[in-house]
């Protein structure tokens, strides 16, 4: 019982989408892991032939599992291990020691490893070891995460929350510099911070163009120059409003979509366990509440999407015709 209780609280799709990193320097090994990982459904895999750059890879991107091959030129994996704890003290990463060298066992473990496999290695083996510490992983995360819950908020409303933001932080993290910058621009554009900063400009250009202060003046009234600097700020402006709201739209129907499939699924799972209540209904022999004014069959019935849209354009073209004939008669 208390296995399941366990395994409830992790979400096998958030296991198969962790962040992976395989350090090793022969290619092959690579190859063949990342070939078996990604076969049994992981999708989130990076590797590097480069000890010396597991650090730097590590600091950016927190994976929470690392496959790490001890032998290696340059830097071995006790170095690395050593590295990463100074990086991490308090939240050592996960790191899985794949070597051909047994004896190198205990001071894999003592060095940090949380687990240790041979070479050759078998493939199941892999797959059972790197599950099995990724599960580990997620479960105790989510319960440092859960320290700071909110006891008036639900396990699963905290759960949604923390799905919410990570979906808006991929998103964010996946833009490309131009999409950064025009954000950036955007949200400095639209601060009070920009506000003040344009009355300021303005006060100092205006006093600078009357000529009391003893400066001749380079832009004086109508202020033709300002007039040309001001426009042109407005286009670049625009344009990085523009394309901001282009990915704020791709983001919204992307959003729309994952509402809309989620919708479905429900009304199905919905329609199928109203069909059940029904079936069980009639075996033993219940009747309807005759006040009821909706319709076994209405409420059984699977609601197509195409369907709601069609009615709803019809009426729609329907509402705005009958005005049309009402003003031909009169």
């Amino acid at each position: 019982m208390k296995k399941n209780k366990k395994n409830s609280l992790i979400n096998p799709a958030d296991i198969l989408n962790a962040d992976i990193l395989i350090v090793d320097d022969e290619e092959p090994n690579i190859i063949l892991l990342e070939r078996t990982l990604r076969g049994a459904g992981y999708s989130s895999i990076a590797s590097s032939r480069n000890p010396q750059k597991v650090c730097e890879l590590y600091r950016n991107n927190r994976y929470d599992l690392i496959l790490l091959d001890i032998r290696m030129p340059g830097m071995d994996g006790f170095q690395v291990m050593k590295c990463l704890k100074d990086i991490s003290p308090e939240d050592f990463p996960p790191v899985l020691v794949i070597t051909a060298e047994p004896g190198h066992k205990e001071r894999a473990l003592q060095a940090g490893a949380k687990d240790f496999i041979s070479k050759p290695f078998e493939l199941i083996e892999v797959l059972t070891r790197v599950h099995n510490m990724l599960e580990a992983r997620l479960l105790q995360k989510q319960i440092e995460d859960h320290k700071e819950d909110n006891p008036a908020l639900s396990s699963v409303i905290q759960r949604n929350i923390r799905k919410i933001i990570s979906i808006r932080q991929k998103a964010t993290s996946k833009q490309s510099m131009q999409d950064r910058i025009a954000n950036a621009m955007t949200t400095f554009s639209g601060s009070m911070f920009f506000f003040y900063l344009h009355i300021v400009w303005f006060l100092v250009w205006f006093i600078l163009n009357t000529g009391h202060l003893g400066i001749a003046p380079f832009d004086p009234y109508p202020y033709g120059f300002l007039t040309m600097v001001v426009s042109l700020e407005a286009i670049f402006l625009a344009t990085f409003v523009l394309i901001s709201q282009n990915l704020m739209a791709k983001e919204a129907e992307r959003l729309t979509a994952l509402g809309l499939h989620t919708g479905l699924l429900t009304e199905h799972e919905l329609t199928r366990v109203l069909q059940m209540l029904h079936a069980i209904q009639r075996q033993i022999g219940i009747r309807n509440d005759d006040d009821s004014n909706l319709a076994d069959a209405d409420l059984e019935m699977e609601t197509k999407p195409e369907d709601v849209l069609s009615e709803i354009e019809r009426l729609q073209q329907r509402s705005e015709v009958e005005p049309r004939r009402s003003r031909m008669l009169i």
